[in-house]
């Protein structure tokens, strides 16, 4: 197969199987992996050496140190900061107990000798956030132990990455000559550290125009992995990470938006990477040992409960967050990466067994990342780490009325939480007693600080009905289609077949309708049902053109339907009545609880979003 080819069909085959494995829900590495074995060792169809030749090795070398740049940008020291101890024993206890355990086990298990060993201890200290984060979603366990495994994936790329490239040059050159290692070290340090200042100011100062960040950025990687290479091998790896790192710090609003059109390039990256050195194993099962696969059962049931709950012992965590953290721990990205990109290097020194480095580590990564994806949600559920089923409403939005309502559902026992992207209306939120949290839906960092394990419906309810929509289609993939809801667009609006969310109300649920019964003055009540005394009929006679949104009884809260079952057996109706200005109150049974409506001021602008 001639390089064109190879290369249109590497990124066409990746981008298709990324997307099929996020329809399917499967962590795309594994579908990766397997087509590339399938392309490569068992139909001969893809050579990727006899096809790139000389090329092969700095094209991987290149798709490596642009993935640790992107990772190392993601490294926010500020964010880290926020868990505190339980963060700092996890990565730094961890790491230790990690390289140490694996290292002996791939040496006394796996029968390796002690170099290989240290570099396949020192990359498997990594855990994979691009296999991490996106498991977490779909397993909604708890806020604080998610918190702690998605940091802890993020923390350790770039330090993980570090760790490997010094024991590699250790094993290269030997301890006699410690001296070359730390210049490396210094060569790098000096270089992804002025790579770093000089475009973080760069961007501060506003010197490149909008249009060619993210090229001067991609460029300027590349500029100092070269550099860097030239001086020493292998430095070049160091010196991007630490680049990485210095930029993610530096307090510049465009490195933010550097940093996601860098994680669009290195997810393709990612997924040619993957096909490449996948398609290179030239093993046979005839060579995978018994030792191979001990090391790689040690590995999920030895080293990381060592490492993982090892390190927490003496934290104040329940021991239910200890021991689930101290199981799940699946490698990705970074790990096969640097496999790829030390396993030809270590061979190069003499040690007979580098050639077993990448097999072991794509044993322990599908290993590591079906059984962890597979136990995760039912091991939560069993240490009581998940949330009920039945449970909150994330509202977003947060005007005035939003706000309301996210009141009368907390005072109804159910968990109400607001999200917003405009920083004043969260905090109103929270002046008025009501959970909220400053963020943009579509981003998936705010995806990840959501409280996901104590929700179970989102309303899209902000005045804008595009960015309800994209909303929606951010959080099924989250919550499932048929839990995200959806405010009706305003009359005259575009046709509706272009709503992503389930709209079950009437056409009085719209964004206008509904603020402007609240400037008005109506505010959201709740009211019980039972099937003798106080009814769904006598309901609607006693409120009269009322917006009912929501009912909560023993099944949980579920919305109102326009058409369909109306609520039966006793249980409770929130819903929005027609303000006291156009009609008055028909005498009856009050409602349970309403809205105080306390901080709204009439005539104020509530805000779009």
């Amino acid at each position: 197969m001639d390089p064109l080819t190879l290369i249109a069909g590497l990124f066409a085959t990746g981008v298709l199987i990324q997307w099929f494995a996020s329809r399917i829900h499967v962590p795309a590495i594994v579908l990766l992996l397997a087509a590339g074995i399938v392309a490569g060792p068992v139909t001969g169809l893809v050579d990727p050496d006899e096809a790139f030749g000389e090329l092969l090795r700095p094209v991987v070398a290149l798709s490596v140190a642009l993935i640790l740049l992107e990772g190392g940008m993601s490294l926010r020291f500020s964010e880290v900061k926020k868990l505190g101890a339980p963060l700092l024993c996890l990565v730094f206890g961890g790491l230790v107990l990690s390289f140490g355990s694996i290292s002996v086990a791939a040496h006394y298990i796996a029968e390796l000798d002690w170099a290989t060993s240290a570099v396949i201890g020192a990359i498997l200290v990594v855990t994979g956030p691009t296999v991490v984060k996106p498991m977490l979603r779909q397993a909604r366990i708890g806020r604080r132990p998610a918190l702690l495994l998605k940091w802890e994936s993020i923390v350790n790329d770039p330090f993980g990455a570090l760790l490997a490239v010094l024991v590699f040059e250790i094993a290269v050159h030997g301890v006699s000559d410690i001296g070359h290692v730390i210049l490396m070290v210094v060569v790098a340090g000096v270089l992804g550290l002025a790579g770093g200042l000089l475009f973080g100011q760069a961007l501060v100062r506003g010197v490149i125009p909008e249009h060619l960040k993210t090229p001067a950025i991609l460029g300027g990687g590349m500029a100092v992995f070269a550099g860097a290479e030239e001086a020493f091998h292998e430095a070049g790896l160091l010196a991007v990470t630490i680049m990485g790192v210095v930029l993610a710090n530096t307090r510049s609003s465009s490195v933010e938006d550097v940093r996601r059109f860098k994680e669009e390039v290195a997810t393709i990256l990612v997924a040619v990477l993957f096909l490449i050195l996948s398609a290179r194993l030239d093993f046979v099962l005839a060579d995978v040992s018994v030792g191979m696969v001990l090391f790689v059962l040690a590995v999920l049931f030895v080293c990381r409960p060592l490492a993982g709950f090892g390190s927490l012992l003496f934290t104040k965590l329940p021991w239910q967050e200890k021991f689930l953290v101290g199981w799940i721990a699946p490698r990705g990205v970074v790990a096969a990466a640097m496999g790829g990109a030390l396993a030809p290097r270590l061979a190069e020194a003499g040690y007979p067994d580098a050639g077993l480095l990448v097999p072991v580590l794509f044993g322990v990564i599908v290993a590591t990342v079906v059984l962890h994806s597979l136990t995760v949600r039912p091991l939560a559920r069993a240490l009581g780490l998940t949330g009920r089923a039945g449970g909150g409403v994330l509202i977003v939005g947060a005007s005035d009325w939003a706000v309301d309502l996210a009141k009368v559902l907390n005072g109804s026992g159910v968990d109400a939480v607001i999200v917003d992207e405009n920083y004043r209306n969260t905090t109103q939120a929270r002046m008025r007693g009501v959970e909220a949290l400053h963020g943009d839906v579509l981003d998936e960092e705010t995806l990840d600080e959501l409280p996901l394990e104590r929700l179970s419906w989102v309303l899209a309810a902000t005045g804008d009905d595009h960015y309800n929509s994209l909303a929606c289609v951010s959080l099924v993939k989250v919550m499932g289609r048929e839990n995200v809801l959806q405010l009706r667009p305003r009359a005259g609006g575009e046709d509706e077949s272009h709503l992503n969310g389930r709209m079950p109300w009437s056409e009085d649920a719209s964004y206008g309708r509904l603020a402007s019964r609240y400037w008005r003055g109506a505010h959201f009540k709740c009211s019980t049902l039972d099937e003798d005394e106080h009814d769904w009929e006598e309901f609607h006679a006693l409120n009269e053109g009322a917006i009912a949104l929501f009912k909560i009884g023993a099944k949980g809260i579920e919305p109102v339907e326009e058409e369909g079952k109306e609520p039966g057996g006793e249980q409770k109706v929130v819903y929005l009545p027609v303000p006291p200005d156009k009609t008055s109150r028909s005498p009856g049974r009050k409602a349970d609880g309403e809205g105080s409506g306390s901080g709204a001021v009439p005539g104020a602008a509530s805000g779009v979003r």
